[in-house]
C-alpha cells in the first residue's frame, strides 16, 4: 500500500503493545477513500494499564524519578520532542496531509504548531522551579506561607485524536 502509515501500538509502562482486545481502526485517506493503515483501538482495559504503570512511574524511588524532578529537567524532555518534531517535519507533514486531507503547505505549519507547544509548556515547566516556595503575602506578621507546586496524582485524558494519560 502506497504512502501507509507506519503501524501504531500503544505506548504502557516503558514499552510498545498491542491493544488488549487486539482491535485496530482503519485510517481513510479523505481524497481517495483508500484505507491507508490503522491505529490501535483502545479500551477501558487499556486505560487501566496505563493508570496503573502511571501511579508505579510517579511514586518510583519515592518520586524521586519523576514526581519531585524539577521543571527544568521536564522542560528538557519537552524540548527534545519539539526538537524531533522539527526534525522529521517533513516526513510528519505528509502523514497528516495522508490522514487528514489537509494541504501539505498546512500540514507542514501544523508541525510548527505543534512543536511550537511542546516548547511554550517546556518554557512553563522551566518557570516552575522559580515559583516553588513562593511566599504568600499574609496580613499578619506572625504567619509565614509559601506556594508549593508538587504532583498529586494521575489523571487518564481523552481528547478529540488522542489519549494522555499522565501525572498531575
Amino acid at each position: 500500500m502506497s504512502g501507509a502509515i507506519p503501524r501504531r501500538q500503544l505506548f504502557i509502562d516503558g514499552e510498545w503493545r498491542d491493544p488488549v482486545r487486539q482491535k485496530r481502526i482503519p485510517v481513510i485517506n479523505p481524497a481517495t477513500e483508500e484505507p491507508i493503515g490503522d491505529i490501535p483501538a483502545a479500551t477501558a482495559e487499556d486505560v487501566e494499564l496505563a493508570v496503573a504503570a502511571a501511579r508505579r512511574a510517579l511514586t518510583r524511588n519515592r518520586g524521586k524519578d519523576w514526581a519531585r524532578t524539577s521543571g527544568a529537567a521536564r522542560a528538557k524532555y519537552l524540548r527534545a520532542i519539539a526538537a524531533k518534531i522539527t526534525e522529521r517535519k517533513s516526513e510528519l507533514a505528509k502523514l497528516e496531509t495522508l490522514d487528514c486531507g489537509k494541504p501539505l503547505d498546512e500540514a507542514a505549519w501544523d508541525m510548527d504548531d505543534v512543536a511550537g507547544c511542546f516548547e511554550y509548556y517546556a518554557d512553563l515547566a522551566d518557570a516552575l522551579d522559580g515559583k516553588q516556595r513562593a511566599p504568600v503575602s499574609l496580613p499578619m506578621q506572625t504567619f509565614k506561607s509559601y506556594v508549593l507546586k508538587e504532583p498529586i496524582g494521575v489523571v487518564g485524558l481523552i481528547t478529540p485524536w488522542y489519549m494522555i494519560i499522565h501525572s498531575v
